[in-house]
């Protein structure tokens, strides 16, 4: 099985050898204006350890219940480790059941590593958002992605929620498996627009002719794995269906709850340089990027330019995907807002069993996208990548900042803290307090939990020194501030 660690291993500068790999060189140069990195591991003795929630000069994070009571907001950040492609693949299509199993769980080594970052926004309290910040990763790398094991879960959620719903799902489970698995031909898991109206891929070369084949991000196993880990989980952990215990009060008290989820997995395209766990510290080409959105979160991506681009689509009761997918339990209550069952704001969700009968799912949308560094892409390459390479930053923002600015006010917010206090002072943590300094200064009385996380990407400040949103934002602060001196009046 994979595993999950919340740290990451880099080599000292003076134990780097004329043999090392010239990334790993890279990756330590970049640290010089770190913070100190914790005690060196008892297993990688000559490695220096160091906590992601510690690293402030690549991933940044921030919190606050703003003017709430409790803070229902959580966030994870670790690294899984994963078997190699190939051998996961040998190893899960070997014809020896009972064999490959238990190859699965001793045999296959852990060399491929994967950054993923989550952010969670609870409703209905703070436990399934915090099950989910310490366990949805583990989840994952541990989910061993078998078909059968899946057909097993959807058997379980007619059998243990029932409904139309799930009913219909399990009768034509072999449709959805080639669906959103197999094939997956959906808009929102195509790796990149059709450009090649004959194929309906597009090519990539790199500047040795090599071609990049980016049709196959995400192969079968890998979509099984998140969707596995997501249904199994929410249903039994998450929900409690079960358990033992019989449905009443009681039960509904003790599985309350339910929360948002939205994760991005960083690995290198090169499978080889994600052996490296400090990968993505200093990556020097490609990089792939892999979004699952379950609910409202957002996760958005800064380009060269500045220019904000959202990588997911929510889950509301006013999308017409959503709608078609859910039928007529759509209300709208007094403050003209739609809601599902006239009790939910989000159509798929961990949690909220009392939703699940009814197709109230933590199914996630999965993207795939291209991204890092074009140096070793010639430059008539650059324009078939989706956002143009030589990204700058990923920012996983809840909807207490999302309902309060837009995609690019984010974006410029943080850009501009960069311009105006330098790149030593504004780390990727400081603009992710900054974002929520600024949410605590014009939210009003009734304004929800607010968080951002920033995951830095190798052209980090290299935008253009534009602020698009600078008006608008402080509108907003003089509008908060005059509210603020009338009802003080």
């Amino acid at each position: 099985m994979g595993k999950s660690q919340p740290y990451i291993h880099l080599k000292p500068s003076n134990l780097i050898g004329s043999r090392s790999r010239k990334i790993t060189g890279n990756v330590v140069s970049s640290l010089q204006n770190n913070r100190e990195p914790e005690g060196a591991s008892s297993g990688n003795s000559h490695m220096l350890r160091i906590n992601l929630n510690k690293f402030p000069s690549f991933i940044g994070h921030c919190s606050s219940r703003i003017n709430r009571r409790y803070n229902e907001d959580a966030y994870s950040m670790n690294v899984l480790k994963l078997p190699k492609r190939v051998e996961e693949a040998a190893c899960i299509n070997s014809k020896n059941v009972k064999r490959k199993v238990q190859h699965w769980n001793t045999k296959l080594s852990l060399d491929k590593s994967v950054l993923n970052v989550s952010i969670f926004d609870g409703h209905g309290g703070s436990r399934v958002s915090k099950l989910l910040a310490s366990d949805l990763d583990r989840w994952i790398a541990n989910t061993y992605p078998s078909k059968k094991e899946f057909e097993s879960v959807l058997k379980d959620y007619k059998r243990l929620v029932g409904g139309q719903y799930w009913s219909t799902i399990y009768e034509k489970r072999a449709k959805f498996y080639n669906k959103f698995i197999q094939t997956c031909n959906t808009k929102q898991e195509q790796v990149l627009q059709r450009g090649d109206q004959t194929s309906g891929s597009r090519i990539i070369f790199d500047k040795w002719g090599n071609v990049i084949d980016k049709t196959s991000l995400l192969d079968e196993y890998e979509r099984l794995r998140i969707y596995l880990a997501f249904l199994k989980h929410d249903l039994e952990q998450v929900c409690g269906f079960n358990s033992t215990l019989k449905d009443g009060e009681e039960v509904e008290k003790l599985f309350s709850g339910g929360s948002t989820a939205s994760s991005i997995f960083l690995t290198s395209y090169d499978e080889a340089y994600s052996y490296d766990e400090s990968f993505f510290v200093n990556p020097e080409s490609l990089l792939k990027l892999i979004v699952t959105q379950v609910g409202d979160t957002k996760v958005i991506l800064c380009d060269k330019n500045g220019i904000a681009h959202r990588l997911v689509r929510v889950h509301h009761p006013n999308s017409s995907r959503e709608s078609r997918r859910l039928g007529a339990n759509f209300q709208t209550d007094s403050f003209g807002e739609v809601r599902f069952l006239n009790n939910f704001a989000n159509t798929r969700a961990f949690g909220d069993r009392m939703g699940k009968r009814e197709g109230l799912t933590c199914e996630p949308d999965i993207y795939s996208y291209v991204i890092g560094s074009t140096k070793h892409l010639p430059r008539s390459e650059h324009s078939k990548l989706q956002f143009g390479g030589d990204e700058c930053f990923i920012c996983l923002i809840t909807d207490g900042v999302s309902d309060l600015m837009g995609d690019q006010e984010v974006v410029d917010l943080i850009t501009s803290t960069v311009n105006n206090r330098g790149l030593k002072v504004a780390s990727p943590q400081y603009c992710s307090e900054e974002v929520i300094r600024y949410i605590m200064a014009v939210a009003g009385r009734n304004a929800d939990n607010a968080t951002c996380l920033c995951v830095r990407l190798p052209n980090w400040g290299n935008w253009p020194v534009v602020d698009r949103t600078g008006a608008i934002r402080e509108e907003k602060l003089m509008s908060s501030s005059s509210g603020s001196e009338r009802s003080n009046v």
